[in-house]
């Protein structure tokens, strides 16, 4: 599998993604989470399609033991991504030591350490900074970053915490938005690592329906799916090169339930080069998919089917 080399590392273009290995996640999840035999199966198979990084978190149930218990029984040599989640804001300095050393008993040293999500940037970034950065520098991490959500949190990042080497974003075929406002071009030239996570929205772009209330988004699948069709390739194809392919990415962080779709997630890794065309054609189709609308769904807001409004 190739890879990609920055800040003195290679990255695989897919890395596993294994909150699945801890919790229930993802609209297409019909397994669960799996027992240890077949967790460690699925990260055998990471291993042998040439994955060499893996995606886990704290917060992620199990997935950070089950992860490290597999690690070490077969030797080690993957870069592992872990992250960090405030959950008392009377000592987050106390939080972050904590659960970095729990996740350095768990996984040994991780490549990347990063905060889990925006709202922690937001609220602690300033009061962690120097912690982040100690780990890296007492060799207890590679590299330090955060997990985002939107376009605005990936320019708060690069405006207010430029200290931060790698980002993990949302990125598909319909949701564009970060792509759209150059903010990859400025993640390539300041040579931050970028991580692209729900390349497939959740397991949307797998379905030959959207789910009842994600309904909305059929008339965008559709198209997307015209334009699959029409290049003699998958919707998971088509998915998979668009990111892949976009300057200034990274890796894709594609989850996987069993290890047979961790050998057909490397398979698509693999696709074709898509034209500059299809490009086009995929960005015009991001641009006017309601996709705001999808992640307040996914985020638990209740829409009226009727009027097309929240409740």
């Amino acid at each position: 599998m190739k890879t990609v080399n920055i800040r003195g590392l290679d990255i695989s273009q897919f890395s596993l993604g294994t909150v699945q290995l801890g919790v229930n996640y993802g609209l297409a999840n019909t397994v669960g989470v799996p027992s240890q035999e077949k967790a460690f199966e699925l990260l055998d198979a990471a291993r042998r399609v040439g994955v060499n990084c893996l995606d886990t978190a704290n917060a992620y149930g199990t997935s950070e033991q089950v992860v490290g218990d597999w690690h070490k029984a077969t030797g080690g040599g993957m870069n592992i991504v872990s992250k960090f989640k405030v959950r008392d804001p009377a000592d987050p300095v106390g939080q972050f030591k904590a659960q970095l050393q729990l996740s350095q008993e768990r996984l040994g040293k991780v490549a990347g350490y990063l905060f889990h999500d925006d709202k922690d940037l937001r609220a602690y970034g300033d009061a962690l900074r120097e912690e982040f950065l100690r780990a890296k520098e007492d060799g207890k991490t590679s590299f330090v970053g955060a997990s985002v959500y939107t376009a605005d949190d990936v320019e708060f990042m690069l405006e207010h915490h430029p200290w931060l080497e790698a980002v993990q974003l949302p990125m598909s075929v319909l949701d564009t938005r970060i792509a759209e406002r150059g903010l990859l071009e400025e993640l390539r030239k300041r040579n931050i690592i970028v991580f692209v996570r729900s390349v497939f929205l959740q397991g949307m772009l797998c379905m030959d329906k959207a789910p009842e209330q994600h309904s909305f988004m059929q008339p965008s699948l559709d198209a997307i799916a015209e334009v699959a069709r029409a290049g003699g390739l998958t919707m998971p194809q088509l998915a998979v090169a668009y990111i892949r392919d976009l300057p200034g990415v990274t890796s894709l962080v594609l989850g996987c339930e069993k290890a047979e779709q961790v050998v057909d997630n490397a398979n698509l890794i693999n696709t074709r080069p898509l034209t500059a065309a299809e490009m086009d054609a995929i960005a015009e189709i991001g641009r006017k998919a309601p996709i705001e609308r999808t992640m307040e769904v996914i985020r638990g807001v209740k829409w009226d089917p009727k009027t097309g409004k929240a409740k």
